[in-house]
């Protein structure tokens, strides 16, 4: 599975996504219950694995597979 390769909060912020609805990094954070900084870096880690996709409005969403 695609999950059983990412950390902790790999695993938790990419259960928060959806691949029908985008989310604000600042939805992110409040969700996750993490830091500004390590959600970007785990966003940025996931999107770097195509497993999520930035919309051009700062927006995240999984990607589908």
């Amino acid at each position: 599975m695609v999950q059983d390769a990412l950390n902790a909060s790999g695993k938790m912020i990419y259960a928060l996504l959806s691949s029908e609805e985008s989310r604000r990094v600042d939805d992110i954070v409040e969700r996750a219950g993490l830091n500004s900084s390590e959600v970007l870096a785990t966003l940025f880690d996931l999107e770097m694995k195509d497993l999520v996709r930035q919309s051009p409005e700062k927006q995240y969403s999984k990607a589908l597979l």
